[in-house]
């Protein structure tokens, strides 16, 4: 018979988690009739290194004990079959938030190089899920939800993108649209697809959510394309690239796509 101290030496755990494996009832010692101490015999040290076992599968202690209480190959089979679908479901939803952790950081750098520059680029494709009157017709976030199982978990803010019209004398007209970026260039169905080849590429910076940064921003951007031979053809996607806080308030970092001829 052994202590619990020697147990604990052998199997190189502590007593703390012996004293718990018997709370989940998996290793049974028994009770020294003079001293009271534990004791604990080779059934212990066995069961004490399955449960090793067991949980470097990640199995949690329900299922050990079950499995401790009887168990066959076929039974066995079926809960390490249940744990590789969960596992391999848990490593694809861990791989997509890398994918948009590493994209997240490309927007910042992004941003550090573009912040207030015009440059030409072509602008991806999206697809066109619906429109909203305005970012705060909060009434029409149906439509967001209503497109939930197509978006899946893309956040609002990614989703929408402003679409405005504007001429020489300034911004005309502005609406909101609901989108789902793709990847082969196609839209599923009868949906829209939105995509240009040559725009005006630039990112500002707003801490107010001002229209009137948006004017200030035209004026500027008209300026450049006037110097540099561009013919704007009168509307501009706007989408949100990142967003921080000063001060306690939102700052929003947006892409500005104003296709030229």
């Amino acid at each position: 018979m052994y202590t619990i101290g020697q147990i604990a030496e052998i199997l190189g755990i502590s007593k703390d988690k012996l004293r718990y494996y018997e709370e989940k009832e998996i290793i049974k010692p028994v009770q020294n009739g003079c001293n009271h101490y534990r004791q604990y015999d080779s059934d212990d040290i066995d069961n004490a290194l399955a449960i090793e076992y067991y949980r470097s599968l990640d199995l949690d202690f329900k299922t050990i004990r079950k499995l401790h209480m009887d168990s066959d190959t076929a039974s066995i089979k079926n809960i390490l079959n249940e744990k590789y679908e969960a596992v391999v479901t848990e490593i694809a939803r861990m791989s997509h938030i890398a994918k948009r952790i590493a994209e997240a950081k490309q927007h910042l750098l992004d941003i550090e190089k573009n912040l207030n520059c015009y440059s030409l680029r072509s602008m991806a494709p999206v697809e066109i899920l619906g429109q909203l009157s305005d970012f705060r017709a909060y009434e029409e976030f149906k439509t967001i939800h209503n497109n939930r199982e197509i978006l899946e978990d893309e956040p609002i803010f990614k989703s929408l993108k402003r679409l405005i019209t504007f001429d020489e004398e300034g911004i005309q007209s502005g609406s909101m649209l609901v989108t789902k970026a793709v990847e082969d260039g196609r839209a599923a169905g009868a949906r829209k697809l939105v995509q240009y080849d040559r725009c005006v590429y630039t990112i500002l910076e707003d801490k107010s959510q001002d229209d009137h940064l948006l004017e200030h921003h035209f004026l500027k951007s008209q300026s450049w394309m006037k110097d540099n031979h561009y013919k704007p053809q009168g509307t501009a996607i706007i989408g949100m690239l990142s967003v921080g806080h000063s001060e306690g308030r939102l700052r929003t970092y947006l892409e500005v796509y104003i296709p030229v001829e």
